[in-house]
Order: structure tokens, then C-alpha cells, then sequence
């Protein structure tokens, strides 16, 4: 039963790399960080919603024989992995969302990130003989200058994002235009119908991020009966920078009660 891990809105699975290493160490499982389409090392595409992205990572399970995953998302990679599971729960053995909810939308998802995706693409790298240390020294002014970034460490992830593209130019490996179009889906969960998925489910929130509100809990039992929710202090949005230690422990606990790992094969 592998894990699969699904990065927000301008991550990618690097960002997970030390994450992923510690959960598979702890649980004895295989962990498998993906790159959501339109990011990272995956495709380029035309379009950016839920029900895509969750078909991207449906084939990607079919493809690889990985039926009957456990699935971690962390805002849009939680919202794609619910919609994988409420589309295909045969393929889902339980769910882990971090910090957003299929029930409201935070303000994080409709004014901030929007805004950082109109600072990167305001950035010129269209210089000649621009280096790539140059480059993303451009961008970090820029990017300081919105103030945009609640963390040094969320703001230096995105960075990483600037690479020596296959025509030999520097740029980001964000498709950013597309992102800015499809931006209001990607800030709303999509309408499922009557779907519920009934298998174990975990809503990770920040205490001070305020993506999952209490009251929100209702409407989040109606489409996933199952869920459970849980609060760690003292930390915003990108629980997996602020507090690894406390996701982990949310996470391996959750594993053990649901019999998803035996206690056994933690260390």
C-alpha cells in the first residue's frame, strides 16, 4: 500500500523530499512525491482544474499498478486528492488533507495566491547573459518587495522554481500563464454531486491559518463521513515547513488507529 504525495499551488515534490523520506522510514512503505501538472518536472498543459489534475494522478496509479494508495495532499494536492478519492475510491485507501477544505474557500487561495502569481510572471529574465544565481536574486527582490510570503523558507521553495528551461533560456518551470487563467478553479473545490468517499480520512489544519475553519466540519462529514480533524498549534498553512515533526506525528498516529501500519514497524 504505497503513499502518494501531492505539493500545493507553486510547490513541487521536492519540497516533500524530507518529508517523504521520514514517512517511509517510519511507516515501512514506499513514498511517492508527484509533480502536479503545469509544475515541476511534469507536462505542460491547457488546462488546471480539480477534475483534471485528479485524472492525471488516477492514470498515474493505474499505470503503475498502485491500487489502493494512501494518499497526502496539502492544499491543492489536498483537493485533488479528494477528488480522486470521491471519483475513484476503489483506488484510495485513506486520505490525508492538509490544511484546505472542500467546503469553503480561504483567503489564501482567492487574494494571496493570485497575487504571487502576478509578481513571478512581472519578473524579466529576458537579460542578456543573465545567470541563474542573477536571476533568481531578481526574483527574490521582487517577490520581498510584495511581501507575499509569510516565511524566508516558503519564498527561497519558489525560487528553486527558476531553472534553465529546454530552449536554453532561464525562466520558471511553472506554467504560469495557464495557472493565472484556471486561478479561479484552482481556488474553489468543484461541484462532486452527492459523491461521498467513506474510507479513512485526515483534515490537517494550521491553528493560525485559518483554511479549515470549525465550522466547516459539518459540511466536510456530509462528503467524507469518515473524517477526523486536527488542529496543530502554533503553525500557518505550510505545516510541512513550520512544524514536520507535528505533521509526522499527526500522520503516524492517524496510520496506527486506522490499522493502515502495524505499531510495530514504527521506529
Amino acid at each position: 500500500m504505497p503513499i502518494l504525495v501531492l505539493h500545493d499551488c507553486l510547490g513541487t515534490k521536492q519540497n516533500w523530499d524530507s518529508i517523504c523520506k521520514r514517512l517511509s522510514a517510519q511507516c515501512k512503505k514506499t513514498v511517492i512525491a508527484v509533480d502536479a501538472r503545469n509544475h515541476g518536472d511534469s507536462p505542460h498543459c491547457d488546462s488546471h482544474d480539480y477534475k483534471a489534475l485528479a485524472n492525471d494522478l488516477s492514470n498515474l496509479i493505474s499505470h503503475f499498478v498502485l491500487d489502493n494508495c494512501i494518499l497526502i495532499g496539502h492544499s491543492m494536492g489536498g483537493r485533488t486528492a479528494m477528488v480522486t478519492a470521491l471519483q475513484q475510491p476503489s483506488k484510495v485507501a485513506s486520505l490525508v488533507v492538509v490544511d484546505t477544505s472542500p467546503v469553503s474557500t480561504s483567503s489564501y487561495m482567492e487574494i494571496t495566491l493570485p497575487k504571487i502569481i502576478e509578481v513571478l510572471m512581472s519578473v524579466d529574465f529576458n537579460v542578456k547573459g543573465m545567470k541563474l544565481d542573477e536571476a533568481r536574486e531578481k526574483a527574490r527582490n521582487a517577490m520581498k518587495s510584495y511581501d507575499l510570503f509569510e516565511t524566508e523558507a516558503e519564498r527561497e521553495a519558489v525560487l528553486m522554481n527558476i531553472e534553465k528551461l529546454p530552449d536554453r533560456s532561464i525562466g520558471w518551470k511553472y506554467n504560469l500563464p495557464v495557472l493565472k487563467s484556471e486561478i479561479d478553479k484552482i481556488a474553489k473545490f468543484p461541484d462532486m454531486g452527492k459523491k461521498t468517499y467513506s474510507g479513512p480520512t485526515l483534515f490537517l489544519a494550521g491553528k493560525l491559518s485559518y483554511c479549515v475553519p470549525t465550522n466547516d466540519f459539518a459540511g466536510i462529514q456530509k462528503i467524507f463521513p469518515e473524517a477526523r480533524l486536527l488542529y496543530i498549534d502554533g503553525v500557518k498553512h505550510n505545516i510541512h515547513f513550520e512544524d514536520p515533526d507535528g505533521l509526522l506525528q499527526a500522520v503516524q498516529t492517524f496510520f496506527e488507529n486506522n490499522s493502515l501500519i502495524k505499531p510495530e514497524t514504527i521506529t
